[in-house]
């Protein structure tokens, strides 16, 4: 009888406990990544001054003129000859445009240009321009892709 009151005792305990490392678990998982945005989103913030390029988040892209002390930044939206300067919060500022890497393409190579048009990196000119003919050596190509 009492060995089934302490076999009760220590499955409930077990159970408590299991659910308390999982419930800290799920709160670490979404807690740390939400800081580390946060960091980078401030870090985005800090680095806007006079001049950069940048996406609201209306997705209006335009220029900083003027970085006012009230938490206010005045960006112009408009052409070199019709200049459209705004009035927005600085936690309306989506991307930094300017602090944007250059993305590479879906095979990992980053797209070149040239002076006969946009070339892919691996690309020669001779295979723009000739007929592409089925050899082994490209069907190999295609199946490693």
């Amino acid at each position: 009888m009492i060995s089934n009151i302490l076999a009760a005792e220590t499955s409930s305990i077990v159970m408590i406990v299991i659910l308390l490392v999982l419930f800290v678990g799920m709160m670490l998982i979404s807690i740390i990544p939400q800081k580390k945005k946060q960091k980078e989103y401030e870090a985005m913030q800090n680095a806007i001054k006079v001049g950069t390029r940048i996406m609201t988040i209306g997705r209006l892209v335009g220029t900083v003129v003027a970085i006012n002390t009230d938490n206010t930044i005045e960006v112009d939206i408009g052409t070199k000859g019709n200049p459209v300067v705004i009035l927005i919060n600085r936690e309306g500022i989506g991307l930094n445009l300017d602090a944007q890497q250059v993305a590479p393409d879906s095979k990992g190579d980053i797209k070149t240009t040239s002076a006969e048009g946009d070339v892919d990196a691996d690309e020669t000119p001779e295979e723009t321009s000739a007929p592409e003919e089925k050899t082994e050596e490209s069907d190999n190509k295609d199946e490693e892709i």
